[in-house]
């Protein structure tokens, strides 16, 4: 199975202030706004490749408030909700000095950057697959003892690029499929898309059920590296067994029972699929599977 690597050039970046509004380009973002600083566009030099830039500092960083502002505006789907995860490029810089601290390519959230650097989610909210945004947090908001570990004065900023690689799902979406089998859980889904499975009272198949509930629209995962979400629940006690909903969406199928794994590989991005695997006792256990998204050839590693 491959991995996402992480590989990026250090960066250096500077910021500041004056504030403008524009409306972020896709059909999934045509009521989002984005609030983006033109001081700080004015205050950033970027060369390089997406993924790979190289960032040059005019002036240190005085941001009282988290600043953000669009180098790039991509041209691909936006990342329309709190909780979507997008594969992206991130290099920390310190805002006084324009030296790099750190860079990762990693799957993020608006929330779970947020759980870093509060204030962030705002920079990452509307913002489209394709861009490059950079953020400039300071040093008062980081978490606590940060500021003086990274070198950043009291007064000073620490300057964060995205580079927004890939974005995901934030849910399965496409064509409701009928399903005729009998005896089989039915899914409820709330507003986020996390699934509810009611476990009939009927005996547990005993052999492997496969069903689409989602058809989803974009390709097919095949042998690619599938980015999903799932929920496990018991047949005999209707206890859930395993969700990944509460946390990171999961890059490895194969964490899970090979029927899975197998109905993944068929299946195509947007899908939700049903899988019923029995064990020997006579029990079983269901798992919905939301498929988000395939990681991109060019970000994974053999």
């Amino acid at each position: 199975m491959r991995k996402t690597t992480a590989a990026l050039s250090a960066l250096a970046l500077s910021a500041l202030a004056l504030t403008g509004c524009s409306a972020v380009p896709g059909n999934d973002a045509a009521d989002c706004d984005r609030v983006s600083s033109t001081g700080l566009a004015a205050s950033v030099e970027v060369v390089g490749a997406f993924g790979t830039p190289q960032v040059a500092i005019d002036m240190p960083v005085r941001a009282s408030e988290v600043k953000y502002t669009d180098l790039i505006v991509g041209d691909g789907p936006a990342i329309a909700a709190s909780n979507q995860n997008a594969i992206m490029t991130r290099m920390l810089v310190n805002g006084d000095t324009g030296e790099p601290i750190h860079s990762a390519l990693s799957v993020w959230s608006p929330d779970s950057a947020a759980a870093e650097f509060p204030g962030v989610e705002q920079a990452l909210e509307c913002a489209t697959e394709g861009g490059r945004v950079a953020v400039a947090i300071p040093a008062a908001d980081l978490p606590e003892g940060l500021a003086p570990q990274i070198g950043l004065g009291a007064d000073a900023s620490l300057v964060a690029v995205y580079d927004i690689q890939y974005t995901l799902l934030p849910k399965a979406e496409g064509d409701d499929v009928f399903n005729t089998t009998r005896g089989i859980p039915s899914v409820v889904r709330a507003p986020d898309g996390r699934p509810g499975i009611i476990v009939p009272g009927s005996a547990a198949p005993e052999t492997v059920v496969v069903e689409t509930l989602i058809d989803g629209r974009g390709e097919a995962v095949a042998d690619g590296t599938p980015m999903f979400h799932y929920t496990a629940v018991d047949w005999a006690n209707r206890s859930v067994v395993g969700s990944s909903w509460d946390g990171p969406v999961m890059l490895n199928a194969q964490s899970l029972p090979e029927e899975v794994a197998q109905a993944i590989s068929e299946a195509t991005i947007g899908s939700q699929v049903m899988v019923i695997v029995p064990d020997e006792t006579g029990d079983a256990v269901t798992y919905v599977v939301d498929i988000l998204g395939v990681i991109p050839e060019e970000l994974a590693q053999g």
